[in-house]
């Protein structure tokens, strides 16, 4: 009854291939690959994951579905104590080509409970009559995401709704230009796999799965019980000498810091989370502009961009915006190509940069690349995001390169300079 390909967002075809065994990740699995992911934070002294050598998963992960109703992540929050420390995001399906997604080291810009209250909320408002019969955690707009909810009437009518969980807006449901438009755009996350890629990520991801098991298992250290039993400072130096094979780590990040006081010897990088439900391409141009110096509300960006505040940004009108916005004195550009060689050289050359997944704006302060790895794959290589998604509170958070579908990205860079 309830079925998202009715919906169009992904070929019955492609949903039963990769419904099938082989596909499927086991949580017990993914829960191993997060320990060993987050021990890898920790040895390799990852950015914004100070102190995780303190932090511990929880055990039972959050389940996000995509689109076409298959489990796409597990989603193992991090602790210490009681505090939140963020997340690490796992795959479900091995079509996504490798068990991490990736790590989120801010805490969660929003909840789950609160979302449950204002879906119950919209369809006492809205749906007058019907009655919630299921909800599910639903990623809609990678890494978007939304409670989808089941309607029952009185009469037994049913009907399917949408609502994201940053701000609660409800969000039509059915697929939209996510190659053109950036903003709130619903589309299928697995659709986007090409079928000639999938049998390939297959075998990286049981490769890569492979050799974690076999470290997790030689390293009898790193079983929580005997792990958490040491010191922080013990547990450091174990993560170092169990997975020294991952080493050595290239890290480059741009400096951060709030912009208060005095900052002006030097370039710094702040997040601006976005304002409304499709402001992303807004918030994103105003990290990157914000760091030269440019100071624009997300409203002047809108109109820059030549849209309302309530519009999605066309990906064609974001390069004579940044433009216009810079009075012309830096050069904007657009590469629908997306290799990690650019992203190093603009992080190299201390710039950030726009990096856009279908639908999607986020900005990029950051590229970590790890030297030695699994034979017959590729080095893990992520992305330092800075993504403005959540409305008003964003996320910071590492991305595997390797296995996300990138649509392009936007660099900015002086005309002129003595910049160094």
């Amino acid at each position: 009854m309830y079925d998202c390909s009715e919906m169009s967002f992904i070929e019955r075809r492609k949903k039963d291939r990769i419904k099938g065994p082989s596909y499927k990740v086991k949580r017990e699995d993914a829960g191993l690959a997060a320990r060993f992911h987050l021990y890898s934070l920790i040895a390799s002294r990852a950015k914004g994951a100070e102190g995780w050598e303190s932090a511990r998963i929880h055990a039972r992960p959050r389940i996000v579905y995509d689109l076409s109703g298959l489990p796409l992540f597990y989603d193992f929050m991090t602790y210490r104590g009681r505090a939140s420390l963020g997340n690490i995001r796992m795959a479900a399906n091995k079509s996504l080509g490798s068990p991490i997604v990736s790590a989120q080291t801010n805490p969660e810009g929003w909840s789950i409970d609160n979302a449950v209250n204002e879906l119950t909320k919209l369809v006492t408002r809205k749906y007058r009559g019907y009655s919630i019969r299921s909800r599910r955690l639903i990623c809609y707009s990678y890494p978007k995401l939304a409670l989808m909810a089941n309607l029952v009437s009185r009469d037994r009518k049913t009907k399917r709704i949408l609502m994201d969980v940053g701000d609660y807006t409800e969000i039509p449901l059915e697929p939209g230009p996510a190659k053109e438009m950036l903003g709130q755009v619903p589309y299928s996350l697995l659709s986007l796999v090409p079928e000639q890629k999938e049998r390939e990520n297959i075998e990286v991801y049981d490769k890569v799965d492979k050799n974690i098991k076999e470290v997790l298992t030689r390293e009898r250290k790193l079983e929580p019980r005997t792990f958490y039993a040491l010191r922080p400072a013990e547990r450091v130096r174990e993560v170092e000498r169990s997975i020294a094979f991952i080493k050595p780590v290239t890290e480059r990040t741009l400096d951060y810091c709030c912009h208060a006081g005095s900052c002006h010897d030097h370039e710094c990088f702040c997040m601006h989370a976005q304002e409304n439900s499709v402001h992303c391409a807004r918030a994103a141009a105003q990290s990157m502009l914000c760091y030269w110096r440019y100071c624009y509300s997300q409203h002047e960006i809108a109109q820059a961009y030549g849209v309302s505040d309530t519009a999605l940004t066309p990906v064609s009108a974001v390069v004579p915006g940044l433009e216009s916005l810079t009075n012309n004195c830096f050069d904007a550009t657009l590469s629908w190509t997306v290799n990690w060689a650019d992203c190093e050289s603009e992080i190299q050359a201390r710039r950030p940069f726009m990096s856009c997944v279908p639908g999607h704006a986020r900005a990029c302060a950051g590229t970590k690349k790890w030297n030695i790895w699994i034979v017959n794959t590729q080095q893990p290589r992520y992305l330092y995001i800075h993504d403005p998604w959540p409305p008003n509170t964003g996320a910071i958070y590492w991305e595997n390169f390797n296995t996300t579908n990138y649509l392009c990205n936007f660099t900015l860079a002086r005309r002129t300079t003595n910049h160094t």
